[in-house]
C-alpha cells in the first residue's frame, strides 16, 4: 500500500516537474530581444522627464513632459512653447495627460489649466469654466469622451463631467487625487471607472452620471501590508484589475476583494510604475523603478522576461526606473525613461533576436565561426582567443589561447584545427588529444623570406594549398613544423604571383585570383596542375564561394557575382550590389551574404533580394569574411564587429510596418506659410502668381526604421514623373507657372498616400479677358499702322520719284555737258576750220581732209562714250566683269590713272539689277576719282564670300572728310544705286588717306541688325 502511495507521489512529482520544464521552455521560446530608440533633448525634446504620451490621427505621437509640449515623427521633434501673445492660451509647462476628440483636435492638461489644441490651424484656446475656483492655474486631467461628447475631467481636487454645448459641469466626485483610468474605449456609456488616491484606489460605479457609488482599494490603515500607492491600472474587466504600485505587481478582484501580489524577480523586490497589456499575446509589460521593463505571463502568473539598461548595449533601454508605458495601434512601445527622455521601439520588429554581445564578451568582434561538430562552435575573435560555445551559441563553453587574435581555423580532416593568429603564428589543435601546440613556419628559398598568407584551404582529403604573396604554394604539417613550398607550375603561369584567392570549381577543376587583377582556370591531377587559360581581369576581392546548380557564386567587395560553371570565361551576372564578406546557403539552396552593409537574404527561385539592418536585430551592419557557418536544424550563425547573429532561415520573414507619409511643412517662396493653417492637416493651397516657389518638407511617420523608409512623390501638372526618395525630406519646386497641380506623396511599401491640391492663379494680363483686351487693341492699333504704313510707303515713293526725277535731270544735265563741251566744241571747232579758211588750198592741200577726220573721229568717240555710260553693250551681252575690264581698259587708254582689277574670288551669277549698279557704282567712283581726287592708281576687287558678294574700291588719292564735305550728286547717286540692291555700304576716307569703299550684297535673305 505505501508503494503505490509512493508510486503516486512520484508521478505527481514527475508530472509537475515535466509542467515546470514545459513552462521553462515556453519562457525561452518566448523570450524577446527589443532594441531601443531614444529620443532626448539632444533630438529636440523639451524636457527628459515625460508624464504624458499619446498618438493622434495622423500618426504624431505628442509627448507631455515637466517642462513642455513635444509632437515626434519618428525622426524629428517639434516643441511647443508659449509667447507673450497667447501666452493664457497655452497649455503650462508640466503636462499631465493628454486625450484626441472626434474632430482630431487635442485635448492638453497641466498643472496650470486645460487647453484645446486646433490642429487644423495650429493654435490652442483655453477651456473657459463658470467656476470661481477654475479661473486660472489650476490642476486639469482629462482622461475619457463619452457617447454624448462629454467630456471627463479631473478639476483641482474634482472629478467632472463637462458638456461643450450648454457648458455645464457636473460634479461627479473628489474621490481622487488626479488620476482616472477608464475601462472602455472612447464615445461609449461609462459606467464605472478608477481613480487613484494618495494610497490605494477607489472604483467609482455611476448611476445616470450622477450618482456614484465608492469601494476603496489598498488603502485600510486595518491592514498595513497592503496599504500601497498605485501608479498605473490596466482592467480587462470590471471583476479583474491589475495594479502596479510600491507593492511591485497585484491582481485584484474588486467584486470578490481579493488580490495576490507579485512583489519580485530574480530575488530582487520590484517597485512598479506603469502597466500595458502586451498586444496579441498573453502578456502584461510592467515598468518599473530600479528593475526596468519586465513581461508578466498572464497564464502561468510569472514574469518571463527582462530587459535593463546595459551599459555596454546602446539599444538596451536608457534607464531601469521607466514612468510611463504607451503601445501605439502599429505595437510600437514607448517608454518614459525618468530623467532620459523616451525609448521605443517595435515590439515585432526584431526577427534576429540572439546575438552574443557585449555583456557576455567583452572583446566581440567576430573574425571567424567554424562548426567544430554537433555540439560546439568556434568563434575566433579579434583579441580574446577562440570562444567556444554550445551548438546554437546560447552558452559559452570555453575560452582558448586567450589575448591572441584569431585570423583562421582551418579544419583538416580527422587531424584537427589549424589555427593562424594576427601575429602570423600557427597553432594544432589536435583532436584526439584536444591540446594546442605552436608550430613552426618554414618557408622555402624560393620565398625569400617571411610571406604573407592571404588563404589556406584544405584541398583534398591531405592536401592544402595557400596563396600568398609569392604564389600557390603547397602546405604540409610535419613534426610540428607548418611548411610552405611555392608550385612552380603553377605559378609561372601567373603575370603577377601575388595571389590572393583559390576558388574551387569541381574536383579537379579551380580558379587562382591574383590580387585586384586577374583570375586563372587550372586542372589539376593528382598533383599535376595545368594551366587552361585565363579567365578575365578582376578588380575585386573574393571572399567567399559557393556552388549550386552548376553555377559557381562569389561573395567578392564589389557585389555577389554568379558564373556558370560550364562557361566560367562568361561575364558574371552582379545579383547583390554591395561589398560582401561571407556566404552561405541555407537547406532551401537559397543565400545568404555578409556585407559591409547589411545581411542580404537572395532567393535563387524568385530571384528576388531583402536586405537585414540593425533595425531587424543584426549585431551590427558590418560582417567578417569567414564568419558564416550552418548549425543545428538548419540555423546559421554570422558574425561581426559586434558578435554574432543566431537565426531560422524558414523565420526570418521580413518586419514591415504600414505608414503613411505627412507633410509637416509648408514654405512658399521659402518662407513658412500660415494663411493655410496647419500642413499636416492642409489640403488645399490658392495662391498668387507671384507665390510661385513651393518648398515641402514631410516625414515618413516610421518609429521604426525613418532613414530607410522609401517614399514616392509627384507633382501631377508639373512633372508628372515619380521620384523615389529615402526618408524624410525637402522638396523645392521653383517658379512653377500659374495652373492646377497635385502634390502626393506614396509611402512604397504600403501604398498609403496624402496628397494637397494646389492652385497658382494666373496675374490679371494672363486673364482671358485681359488678354482679349490686349487682343482687341492689338487689332485696332495694327490696323492703324497698317494705314500709316501705307501713306508712309506712299510718302517715300514720292520721294524716290523725286529723287529719280532729279538724278535723271542730273544725268542729262552731264550728258548734255559733256555733248556741249566734247562734242559740241569739236563739231564748232571743225565749222571754225572751213569756214575761217582757204577751202580751195585745205582741199589742194588735203589739210581739209585731215582735220575733218580728226574732228569727227573726236566727235564719234566722246558720242560713243556717252552712249556706253548711258547703256553699255558689253554689261548686257558679257556680264559685270567683261564690262568693268571694257571700262577700265578704256581708262588706262587715257593714262590719266591706272586701274587695277581683280577678280579671281568671284564666280557667282548676279541679277541685272545687281550688275547695273555695281557697274554705276564703280562709274561714279572713277569719275569722282579723276575729277578730285588726284589719284594715281585705282584697285577694284570683287570676291564672293559664303552667302555675300563683296566689291572692294580704293584709290590712292588725296581723300576727303567724309563729314564735312557738301553731298552732291555724286555720292548720293552711289548711295541710291546701293539701297536699290539693298546692299550695304561703307565709305572709308580721311585727307590725305585715299578712299576705301565696301560694298556688300546678300544673296539670301536675312535679319540684319
Amino acid at each position: 500500500m505505501r508503494s503505490i502511495e509512493f508510486l503516486k507521489y512520484l508521478i505527481f512529482f514527475i508530472c509537475l516537474s515535466l509542467c515546470i520544464l514545459a513552462n521553462e521552455n515556453l519562457f525561452s521560446q518566448n523570450r524577446k530581444t527589443l532594441l531601443f530608440k531614444h529620443l532626448t533633448q539632444e533630438n529636440g525634446l523639451s524636457d527628459p522627464s515625460i508624464r504624458a504620451l499619446y498618438e493622434d490621427k495622423d500618426g504624431f505621437l505628442w509627448i507631455g513632459t515637466e517642462n513642455g509640449l513635444n509632437r515626434f515623427d519618428g525622426t524629428n521633434c517639434l516643441a511647443y512653447k508659449s509667447n507673450k501673445v497667447d501666452k493664457n492660451h497655452f497649455p503650462g509647462n508640466y503636462i499631465t495627460n493628454i486625450i484626441e476628440d472626434r474632430n482630431g483636435d487635442l485635448i492638453i492638461g497641466s498643472q496650470t489649466n486645460l487647453v484645446r489644441y486646433n490642429k487644423k490651424t495650429d493654435n490652442f484656446s483655453s477651456f473657459k469654466f463658470n467656476h470661481p475656483d477654475l479661473q486660472k492655474n489650476y490642476y486639469a486631467f482629462p482622461f475619457y469622451i463619452d457617447n454624448k461628447n462629454a467630456l471627463w475631467i479631473y478639476l483641482a481636487g474634482e472629478v467632472y463631467k463637462y458638456q461643450k454645448n450648454n457648458e455645464k459641469l457636473l460634479n461627479i466626485t473628489s474621490n481622487s487625487n488626479g488620476f482616472e483610468f477608464a475601462p472602455k474605449p472612447f464615445y461609449n456609456q461609462l459606467e464605472w471607472f478608477v481613480s487613484r488616491g494618495t494610497k490605494g484606489i477607489y472604483l467609482n460605479k455611476l448611476a445616470n452620471a450622477d450618482k456614484v457609488k465608492t469601494s476603496s482599494f489598498f488603502m485600510s490603515s486595518k491592514n498595513p501590508g497592503i496599504i500601497s500607492h498605485i501608479e498605473s491600472v490596466y482592467m480587462p474587466s470590471d471583476s479583474l484589475f491589475w495594479l502596479a504600485g510600491e507593492k511591485g505587481l497585484i491582481r485584484l478582484n474588486p467584486v470578490k476583494n481579493t488580490f495576490k501580489v507579485f512583489s519580485s524577480y530574480k530575488n530582487e523586490t520590484l517597485i512598479g510604475t506603469s502597466i500595458a497589456k502586451y498586444p496579441g499575446k498573453p502578456w502584461l509589460l510592467v515598468g518599473t523603478n530600479g528593475n526596468g521593463l519586465l513581461i508578466f505571463d498572464l497564464k502561468s502568473e510569472r514574469f518571463i522576461n527582462q530587459f535593463k539598461h546595459l551599459e555596454s548595449d546602446p539599444h538596451s533601454i536608457s534607464s531601469d526606473y521607466i514612468r510611463r508605458i504607451y503601445i501605439d495601434k502599429k505595437n510600437n512601445l514607448f517608454l518614459s525613461i525618468n530623467r532620459y527622455g523616451l525609448d521605443y521601439t517595435n515590439l515585432n520588429q526584431v526577427i534576429f533576436p540572439r546575438y552574443v554581445s557585449k555583456s557576455e564578451s567583452p572583446d566581440n568582434d567576430i573574425t571567424v565561426i567554424l562548426k567544430y561538430n554537433d555540439n560546439q562552435i568556434w568563434c575566433g575573435t579579434r583579441k580574446s582567443g577562440i570562444k567556444i560555445y554550445n551548438e546554437d551559441l546560447s552558452s559559452l563553453l570555453k575560452n582558448e589561447l586567450p589575448n591572441l587574435g584569431i585570423t583562421r581555423l582551418i579544419r583538416l580532416n580527422d587531424k584537427g584545427i589549424l589555427i593562424e593568429t594576427s601575429d602570423g603564428e600557427y597553432y594544432l589543435y589536435n583532436s584526439i588529444h584536444k591540446n594546442f601546440k605552436l608550430l613552426k613556419v618554414s618557408f622555402s628559398n624560393q620565398f625569400k623570406g617571411r610571406a604573407n598568407i592571404h588563404q589556406i584551404m584544405l584541398k583534398a582529403k591531405d592536401t592544402l594549398l595557400a596563396a600568398t604573396e609569392f604564389g600557390i604554394a603547397a602546405v604540409k604539417i610535419w613534426r610540428n613544423t607548418l611548411s610552405f613550398n611555392l608550385i612552380n607550375n603553377i605559378n609561372k603561369q601567373l603575370q603577377w604571383n601575388n595571389t590572393q584567392q583559390i576558388i574551387p570549381i569541381t574536383k579537379n577543376r579551380f580558379l587562382v585570383q591574383t590580387y585586384y587583377t586577374a583570375m586563372y582556370l587550372y586542372h589539376s591531377e593528382d598533383s599535376t596542375y595545368t594551366f587552361k587559360g585565363e579567365i578575365g581581369r578582376i578588380p575585386y576581392a573574393t571572399n567567399g564561394s559557393l556552388i549550386l546548380n552548376r553555377n559557381l557564386y562569389l561573395a567578392t567587395t564589389s557585389g555577389l557575382l554568379k558564373f556558370n560553371v560550364d562557361n566560367i570565361s562568361s561575364s558574371p551576372e552582379i545579383l547583390i550590389d554591395a561589398n560582401c564578406s561571407s556566404l552561405i546557403a541555407d537547406k532551401n539552396q537559397n543565400l545568404w551574404v555578409g556585407t559591409n552593409n547589411g545581411l542580404y537574404f537572395y532567393n535563387l527561385h524568385k530571384k528576388t533580394t531583402i536586405k537585414y539592418t540593425t533595425a531587424d536585430g543584426l549585431q551590427s551592419m558590418v560582417f567578417n569574411p569567414a564568419s558564416i557557418s550552418a548549425l543545428k536544424n538548419g540555423q546559421i550563425a554570422v558574425g561581426g564587429v559586434n558578435g554574432v547573429n543566431v537565426f531560422n532561415p524558414e523565420r526570418t520573414a521580413p518586419f514591415t510596418t504600414s505608414s503613411c507619409p505627412k507633410i509637416v511643412s509648408i514654405q512658399v517662396n521659402d518662407k513658412p506659410y500660415k494663411k493655410s493653417g496647419n500642413s499636416v492637416t492642409t489640403k488645399n493651397l490658392n495662391l498668387n502668381y507671384n507665390e510661385n516657389t513651393i518648398t515641402i518638407s514631410f516625414s515618413t511617420m516610421d518609429y521604426i526604421n525613418p532613414a530607410q523608409r522609401n517614399i514616392k512623390y509627384k507633382m501631377t501638372g508639373y512633372d508628372n514623373k515619380d521620384v523615389v526618395t529615402t526618408g524624410n525630406s525637402e522638396i523645392r519646386f521653383p517658379n512653377m507657372p500659374a495652373g492646377n497641380y497635385i502634390f502626393e506623396l506614396t509611402d512604397v511599401l504600403s501604398n498609403n498616400k496624402t496628397a494637397v491640391s494646389i492652385t497658382i492663379n494666373a496675374p490679371f494680363w494672363q486673364k482671358w479677358w485681359f488678354i482679349t483686351v490686349i487682343v482687341f487693341g492689338l487689332f485696332i492699333t495694327g490696323i492703324l499702322i497698317l494705314l500709316l504704313y501705307l501713306r508712309w510707303i506712299k510718302h517715300i515713293q514720292a520721294l524716290q520719284l523725286r529723287e529719280m526725277i532729279n538724278f535723271q535731270k542730273e544725268d542729262r544735265k552731264r550728258i548734255a555737258a559733256d555733248l556741249h563741251d566734247d562734242l559740241g566744241l569739236k563739231l564748232s571747232s571743225l565749222k571754225h576750220y572751213l569756214l575761217a579758211g582757204d577751202i580751195n588750198k585745205m582741199i589742194e592741200g588735203g589739210e581739209l581732209r585731215r582735220l575733218s577726220e580728226q574732228y569727227i573721229d573726236q566727235a564719234i568717240h566722246v558720242l560713243r562714250n556717252t552712249l556706253i555710260n548711258l547703256s553699255p553693250n558689253t554689261l548686257d551681252e558679257n556680264g559685270l566683269v567683261i564690262a568693268l575690264h571694257d571700262l577700265a581698259d578704256n581708262i588706262n587708254k587715257l593714262e590719266i590713272v591706272e586701274i587695277h582689277l581683280d577678280d579671281a574670288g568671284f564666280n557667282t551669277i548676279l541679277k541685272k539689277t545687281q550688275q547695273y549698279a555695281l557697274y554705276r557704282i564703280c562709274q561714279e567712283l572713277i569719275n569722282n576719282t579723276i575729277k578730285h581726287a588726284e589719284a594715281k592708281n585705282i584697285y577694284i576687287s570683287i570676291v564672293n564670300r559664303d552667302d555675300s558678294v563683296i566689291l572692294l574700291y580704293e584709290d590712292d588719292g588725296k581723300g576727303f572728310d567724309y563729314f564735312m564735305i557738301k553731298r552732291g550728286y555724286g555720292l548720293s547717286n552711289i548711295e541710291a544705286h546701293a539701297e536699290a540692291i539693298k546692299a550695304d555700304i561703307n565709305i572709308d576716307t580721311a585727307i590725305g588717306r585715299g578712299l576705301a569703299v565696301t560694298i556688300n550684297i546678300y544673296l539670301k535673305q536675312k535679319n540684319k541688325f
